[in-house]
């Protein structure tokens, strides 16, 4: 339990104000604070981009930021995909989720 010393009622409330002030401001509003960086997915999803044909270790972190999801990822298009990987690597994606079942 911290002891904060105050010399009168004034003094307290206005303490406490503040203190309830700082505890329910939203973080977005102190520009002093670093946004946060889109957090990858889970490790398996990165994983599982992985395994697509043309995708390795740097891509698949790409495409994710872009296509967070496999089904957004899978449901791009070429044009999409080469926003992200180039235009090679683009068509081998879009083969991959466009081959037979």
């Amino acid at each position: 339990m911290v002891l904060l010393p105050v010399a009168s009622q004034l003094e307290a409330s206005c303490l406490i104000n503040q203190l309830v002030q700082e505890q329910t401001r939203e973080p977005s509003r102190n520009p002093f604070l670093r946004k946060k960086r889109c957090a990858l997915s889970e490790p398996s999803l990165v994983q599982t981009v992985q395994q697509i044909p043309g995708v390795g270790k740097v891509k698949a972190p790409l495409l994710l930021q872009k296509f967070p999801t496999i089904q957004q990822l899978s449901n791009a298009s070429v044009q999409e995909l080469e926003e992200v990987v180039g235009p090679a690597v683009a068509q081998q994606i879009h083969s991959f989720f466009a081959g037979p079942h």
